[in-house]
């Protein structure tokens, strides 16, 4: 009887034991994330303020956004590629990271939009070397049944570090707001970002390179990147990002309805605590159910939430918005990558995130520009509601995919 009540107790052991883990990679990749996000999103959340007092315009805050992120964005493909072919992954992490994070301080001798234009397209080269070999190499540092746990919880490390930083930008500025003009206490904190940047080098130096190898696969798998799934989902996020046009403009929509300058931060601070939470819980769901599912319902939940920040028109309601957007952070970015890496072998993977991202910043330009240009001339009613039309545009793309003889 004893030897009986002793085996399931045995099982469980060799389970939890045998159990896929997340790796010392993961680990140190999100750390890195942690803190260069702590760095950015002390900074980020507050452009559109500095831009407004410096003169800018919301259609220069489109023309820069989109300038910096669509232009930086075709180098993606570059660097994917190449990291494929040199089959190093590490060396890419290092000068992505380096760039963005000496970039920043640079905001402090800001007087005119276009310096601004310049640092931003600075920080998004350093994310366009980087972004492709830093999600190949997660994608092959984890067992497969794990893909979306290990994506969610490097997004929700990320998004830690962005909940930080807005709490750090909100410390600075009240410690200097007695002591310095608003600009001024703004070039103060901006100077000061460069810390934390400097400290996720730090912990790039734990992560090591993975064995690339290329597998012989079936036909279907054989061209499964360059294959009709894979292409018409660049499509499906080619038309939804037109819809997806930069953050920025939920922070000036804020600034519409009544919200006070130095709340800016805490407002984006609750965003990214819902992020964080949300990531991990979708991406273990999207293990056990699958990524099609989850990507469905991210696609109509952003056309609604979108439809409903046209029409906000109380604080209350923008608190209440910003919380819930966070929830589609959890349901979009971590589940695309690991649905890329679902159906795109290993030796191509940062080959194909690289043509996902720079197609998403192809895409992020016209967004940007688009939506500045319709809130300047009609307000930002109409420009929410088109934005969320093309996120539907996206979803019945991606809805066909899924109906190829080819899908995944």
């Amino acid at each position: 009887m004893s030897k009986l009540n002793k085996e399931p107790s045995k099982k469980i052991l060799d389970s939890e034991q045998t159990r896929p883990k997340l790796g010392k990679n993961v680990l140190s990749l999100g750390m890195v994330s942690l803190f260069t996000d702590l760095s950015s999103q002390m900074v980020y959340p507050l452009i559109p303020v500095f831009l407004t007092l410096i003169g800018a315009s919301p259609a220069t805050l489109g023309l820069i956004e989109g300038v910096a992120e669509s232009t930086a964005s075709l180098f993606r493909a570059f660097f994917g590629r190449l990291s494929d072919k040199l089959k190093k992954r590490k060396i890419f992490i290092i000068w992505g990271y380096g760039l963005s994070a000496i970039s920043r301080p640079f905001f402090y001798f800001a007087s005119h939009w276009t310096i601004v234009l310049t640092i931003r397209f600075s920080d998004r080269i350093g994310k366009a070397i980087r972004t492709p070999s830093r999600d190949a190499l997660i994608s092959t540092s984890i067992d497969q049944s794990i893909q979306g746990k290990a994506f969610g919880f490097h997004r929700a490390m990320d998004r830690i570090g962005a909940i930080g930083g807005p709490l750090l930008a909100m410390l600075i500025l009240y410690l200097l707001k007695d002591t310095m003009p608003e600009l001024s206490a703004l070039k103060t904190m901006f100077l000061i970002s460069v810390i934390p940047g400097l400290i996720a080098l730090v912990f790039i130096k734990f992560t090591k390179e993975t064995s690339i190898i290329p597998k012989t696969l079936d036909k279907q798998k054989k061209t499964a990147m360059l294959g009709k799934p894979f292409i018409l989902f660049l499509l499906a996020n080619a038309f939804f990002t037109l819809g997806n046009s930069s953050n920025a403009f939920l922070i000036v929509k804020a600034q519409e309805v009544g919200i006070a300058i130095f709340l800016i931060p805490v407002l984006w601070m609750v965003y990214n605590i819902i992020c964080s939470i949300s990531s991990p819980i979708f991406g273990s769901i999207s293990d056990k159910i699958g990524r099609k599912p989850i990507i469905i319902i991210s696609f109509i939940y952003y056309s609604i939430i979108y439809i409903l920040f046209a029409f906000a028109d109380e604080p209350w309601m923008i608190w209440a918005l910003f919380a819930a957007y966070g929830i589609f952070y959890g349901l979009s970015n971590g589940i695309f990558r690991a649905y890329v890496a679902d159906i795109v072998e290993e030796e191509n993977r940062a080959t194909a995130y690289g043509i996902l991202n720079t197609i998403i910043g192809i895409s992020l330009f016209p967004a940007s520009v688009l939506m500045g240009a319709i809130w300047t001339g009609f307000g930002s009613q109409p420009a929410f509601i088109v934005g969320a039309c093309l996120g539907m545009v996206g979803f019945i793309i991606f809805l066909f995919s899924l109906m190829t003889k080819e899908s995944v």
